[in-house]
């Protein structure tokens, strides 16, 4: 045996720097604790015991908290059996000799809710009708909106026939601008081509005075051609005062519709706001009156809860009750159960 480990440790190559024990060393090592752990185990009986005791408590204690949970929900069975029961008999009626001062609690708090319910039913009612009038004089306003829109529209069709005519007559008098120039150009033209003519020493007397006569003439009809382009950009500028006059008029409508636009736009915003904030406002009524109904009802429900034990005490008999003390019984005999299970742990 010795012979053997010692081949066995032999045979493994010798760790080179900065590696650790190998690997095997490691589940030797811990398959030894495991086996020293079960020893320890097997031959310690308070040891064994201990653990018995520990798991045993911790189940016990699990058990109790299943349980306990289980007779918290039959209570809260118990309890609505008997709210229920007490609700029931209120509404039919049905009272003990003891149950008078809750009867005389509950006629007062439905008292309350009835006046609730009224102003409820009062602020819905006026909520609608508000709601009802901010539609119709929505209706109203887009109305006059559009009348004032379909008011512009010819004359926005004026206006822009103005500008195209505008647009027209400045082009025409370009046109005739170019003219001018052009005549004078020409005037220009013929006045230097007669001086030269004048300075040309090849030509007759005869062929000067014809040229001469001819070059003239060109420059009395470029001059003509000037006086006539005056005269119709002068008439042309006459008819572009009449209808800028015409576009201011018709401008001067449209901003007058415009602002009347405005003002109903103002208005209708305001009336808007105005509608706006008295509904919100019964809308904060209603959420007032709405808490304060469920306040009465909170109220209301441990009033039919020890109506409830009152009637189980007493048993009235009555048909209506009947089914209730049968229930109530069994949830009784459930929870009865539960706790003599509880205490036996």
């Amino acid at each position: 045996m010795k012979s053997f480990l010692a081949s066995l440790f032999s045979s493994q190559p010798p760790p080179r720097d900065g590696e650790g024990l190998p690997f095997w060393i490691f589940w030797l090592l811990l398959c030894v604790i495991v086996l020293l752990v079960m020893f320890i185990f097997l031959r310690d009986k308070d040891l064994r015991q201990r653990l018995n005791t520990f798991f045993f408590r911790t189940k016990i204690k699990f058990v109790k908290m299943r349980l306990q949970a289980k007779l918290r929900r039959e209570n809260r069975v118990k309890a609505e059996l008997l709210r229920t029961m007490g609700e029931k008999s209120w509404k039919e009626d049905i009272f003990p000799e003891k149950g008078e001062k809750t009867r005389e609690e509950l006629n007062k708090l439905e008292k309350e809710r009835g006046s609730i319910n009224s102003a409820l039913e009062e602020v819905n009612a006026n909520i609608g009708t508000l709601r009802l009038k901010l539609e119709e004089s929505k209706r109203e306003f887009d109305e006059k909106l559009k009348n004032k829109e379909e008011e512009k529209a010819p004359h926005k069709e004026k206006i822009n026939a103005v500008k195209e005519q505008e647009k027209a007559l400045k082009l025409k008098i370009d046109q005739i601008n170019k003219t001018e120039a052009e005549a004078e150009k020409k005037i220009k033209a013929a006045e230097k081509q007669i001086k030269k003519l004048e300075k040309n020493t090849s030509l007759s007397d005869e062929e000067k005075a014809a040229k001469k006569a001819e070059l003239k003439k060109e420059i009395s009809d470029a001059r003509q051609m000037k006086e006539n382009s005056k005269q119709e950009r002068q008439d042309l500028r006459d008819e572009e005062k009449e209808i800028e006059l015409s576009g201011e008029d018709i401008q001067e409508q449209i901003d007058s519709i415009e602002k009347d636009r405005q003002k109903i736009e103002e208005e209708a915003r305001k009336e808007r706001h105005s509608f706006h904030k008295e509904i919100n406002e019964l809308e904060k009524d209603r959420e007032r009156l709405l808490e304060r109904m469920k306040s009465v009802t909170a109220k209301k429900d441990p009033l039919f809860e020890n109506l409830g034990k009152t009637l189980d005490k007493v048993r009235l008999e009555h048909e209506g009750l009947l089914i209730f003390y049968s229930q109530i019984d069994r949830s009784n005999q459930r929870i009865g159960e539960l706790e003599e299970q509880i205490d036996n742990l």
